[in-house]
């Protein structure tokens, strides 16, 4: 049977402690798709959106696809771009009737005025969709779930892998879902669970013995029960400062109160992952001490720059690891990136060969990632575009914008115009720099980069250098998370 189906996405993971209010112009660095343009951006790609399309075309369904949009994470969404993100989307609800809304979101994003926006424009699609009309919805495995998330979706499912690289599988997985609730005529219900804490197992990394794992493989386990549709298990995101921070455990079925029950049982397990979390993380002086072990012709080793990760809405602007590498004389690396646009303007205006002195990055977070005196040389000049090899975002174009590779004391460094997390190999290899070849690697990332760039490293290891995305999260002023809270608290357990 044919059916219709509305198809959008926004996807943004909001980091509320960057001051920097982020604008449609953000979303475009990576991809603002309306219309035909989405099926034309996102063909071949390792998307839910482009999983979405390719089930739906074996099945025959009509797809509308008003808007496709991603940005990486940052400050909060402005409110006039919020409210042109929520007519698009509900636009097509006002004109015709669906089988089902299926929405993209990353489950932790804030606006300018609303701390719950995914609750919000959930809530406005329920409003308008007619009463038969299935509601689902993706999000990333670190969403921060609200009730009001709960209550106006009938289905719910977030990633199974961090880094997160199951994108396409898990959109066609919610096709099969989606199937099987038309055929049975079936009305989904959700059960949630959450404990007071503000991380869990290890962050959800899903590398060979995390405790992620143990976890997944339980809600697998539940979804077995005939009872039982999808069983989801979100991390949250602790940077940022909204009510509903934290870990959630989601159970979709036919009944609420048994899905509820099975909740409870997943996620008492995840609130027993919290003591696997890792905290506390080895200091630039380590990392640079490990890496001056390092002899030519060894495979690189990859120090990430986790706690200024624009991936975690940092500023992607800290100099405090780079200062640390060029004081103990490293050779032979190789650093991505640092967000800079005055000082690529100002290697774009001396042009390549030319030395130039530049106060470099900290204008974010100057008090913890001050700027960098140096003189640099201009080795290279680009426009920052790149395809991801994947295996995560495989196929999606992505920018830096304008961007420039310095040469600092023998360490080649690529500034960008754009805070960019470093999770393909494409960053280096579009400015003219072949990674595998380097003996040090320093990056912005936090767990991502590891599907790309942990194959070809000697040794992988995560930094805390400072800034906004660090785990030190006592230093942070929270003002609307629900207290008490761990690890901020002391909780018996």
């Amino acid at each position: 049977m044919s059916r219709t189906i509305l198809l959008a996405e926004i996807m943004h993971e909001t980091n509320t402690f960057n001051r920097i209010a982020t604008t449609r112009r953000e979303f475009e660095t990576r991809y603002w798709l309306e219309g035909d343009g989405v099926r034309q951006g996102l063909r071949d790609t390792n998307t839910e959106i482009c999983g979405f399309l390719d089930a739906a075309d074996q099945r025959g369904w009509t797809i509308v696809h008003p808007l496709a949009a991603s940005a990486s994470p940052s400050g909060p969404m402005t409110a006039e771009d919020w409210a042109q993100v929520v007519e698009l989307i509900v636009a097509p609800l006002r004109r015709q009737s669906f089988d089902a809304v299926v929405l993209v979101l990353h489950g932790s994003m804030v606006t300018e005025t609303t701390l719950d926006a995914e609750g919000d424009l959930l809530a406005k699609v329920r409003s308008l969709a007619d009463p038969h009309t299935v509601i689902a919805t993706t999000l990333d495995l670190h969403a921060n779930v609200s009730p009001a998330m709960v209550t106006n979706a009938d289905i719910i499912m977030a990633y199974r892998t961090y880094p997160h690289i199951d994108q396409y599988d898990r959109a066609q997985h919610m096709t099969q879902l989606l199937d099987r609730v038309f055929a049975d005529r079936l009305e989904p219900r959700i059960g949630c669970a959450r404990r007071p804490m503000m991380d869990a197992a290890n962050h959800g990394q899903t590398a060979e013995g995390q405790p992620m794992l143990e976890l997944l493989a339980q809600a697998e386990r539940i979804e077995q029960d005939p009872r039982v549709l999808c069983a989801s298990i979100q991390i949250g995101f602790p940077w940022a400062d909204v009510p509903d921070q934290g870990p959630s455990v989601l159970v979709t079925g036919l009944d609420e109160e048994h899905c509820t029950a099975k909740a409870e049982e997943l996620m008492e397990a995840v609130w027993q992952s919290r003591h696997q979390t890792q905290l506390a993380f080895p200091s630039p002086d380590d990392a640079v001490a490990r890496a001056m072990v390092g002899k030519p012709g060894d495979a690189p080793l990859v120090l990430a720059d986790f706690a200024d990760n624009p991936a975690g809405g940092a500023y992607g602007d800290s100099p405090n690891l780079l200062r640390h590498m060029l004081d103990t004389g490293l050779e032979n690396a190789a650093f991505a990136t640092i967000a800079d646009p005055k000082t690529v303007a100002a290697a774009e205006a001396a042009a390549e060969g030319a030395e130039i002195a530049v106060e470099l990055g900290g204008r974010g977070a100057p008090d913890i990632t001050p700027p960098l005196a140096a003189r640099a040389k201009v080795l290279r000049l680009g426009d920052g575009n790149y395809i991801c090899a994947g295996p995560m975002w495989r196929g999606v174009a992505f920018s830096m914008g304008p961007s420039a590779v310095l040469e600092i004391a023998g360490i080649e460094v690529i500034v960008s115009s754009v805070p960019t997390a470093v999770m393909d190999l494409n960053v280096f290899r579009s400015m003219g720099i072949e990674p595998t070849c380097k003996t040090t690697l320093a990056i912005k990332s936090r767990n991502h980069f590891k599907a790309a760039y942990a194959p070809i490293a000697r040794e992988t290891m995560l930094v805390d250098a400072g800034g906004i995305a660090s785990m030190r999260l006592a230093e942070l002023e929270y003002r609307h998370i629900r207290r008490p809270v761990w690890p901020l608290d002391n909780i018996d357990g």
